[in-house]
């Protein structure tokens, strides 16, 4: 939920190309479905203790129908829509990875489930790039916890390529924090002391970059730098305090 699912770096970045060109689509115009799919590969770091660095096949799927549109684990609709702002709603899954069972140190605890968000966002496109802003609040009473991103992000083209550096902050509510980095009284044991955490920041820095062989074809990649601050570093279960996460693939649009 960094950003509009739309224009996300991992896989969408010509969109934001396409937007800053002037390529809108009228609302009275006929709504169009547009379908692209791909195959990438991953590679992401964990903060929790004890996980190693992981590489995996990432399916790429995007599906757009006038101003409805599916992208990954995010599903929504853009209801305001001009040549420089968009608003939307959307729902999401968290951020936030609770995978933890491969630690031997925390095995006993469980992965953690993730929320189902209401997401509500805006992007404003600017001589000075597209900055954008989204809240996600967890609806489904998993954690009860909220988020909120905001980024700017600034697409450069070099004919059929286009680089998109980006930089980012997010605040997440205690709740969220706690539901992923928290250790209750009874979880706690000999070097894992219990842990309630507050409020907390999560910074980032990246850049994604699209080829487009042809109209069809396009290969994409992503590169993301995040750091965490103390209210999450802090917990018993976190070594470290910050992560890379990067992927690369290819995309077909029918």
């Amino acid at each position: 939920m960094k950003q509009h699912a739309k224009i996300a770096a991992l896989g969408t970045v010509g969109l934001v190309a396409g937007i800053f060109t002037g390529t809108v689509v009228a609302a009275e115009q006929a709504p169009e479905l547009n379908i692209s799919l791909g195959l990438g590969m991953g590679y992401s770091e964990s903060i929790y203790k004890g996980i190693d660095d992981d590489t995996a096949a990432l399916p790429l799927f995007d599906i757009e129908y006038g101003n409805f549109y599916v992208s990954g684990l995010e599903a929504g609709y853009t209801f305001y829509e001009t040549d420089t702002l968009s608003l939307y709603a959307a729902i999401a899954a968290d951020d936030l990875d609770g995978e933890r069972t491969d630690s031997r140190e925390l095995r006993d605890l469980g992965d953690v489930d993730g929320g189902t968000n209401l997401v509500l966002g805006a992007e404003m496109f600017t001589g000075a790039g597209l900055l954008s802003v989204a809240v996600a609040q967890d609806v489904a009473d998993e954690h009860k916890g909220t988020q909120v991103d905001f980024g700017w992000g600034v697409p450069v083209e070099f004919g059929d390529l286009t680089i998109v550096p980006a930089v980012s902050v997010s605040w997440v509510s205690d709740k969220l924090v706690n539901h992923y980095y928290g250790v209750s009284a009874s979880q706690a044991r000999a070097g894992r002391a219990a842990y309630d955490g507050d409020s907390a920041w999560i910074y980032g820095v990246g850049v994604s970059a699209e080829y487009a062989f042809n109209q069809s074809w396009t290969v994409i990649g992503a590169v993301d730098y995040q750091r965490y601050s103390d209210e999450i570093t802090d917990s018993s279960i976190v070594s470290e305090d910050s992560a890379v996460a990067a992927m690369m693939g290819v995309r077909y649009q029918f």
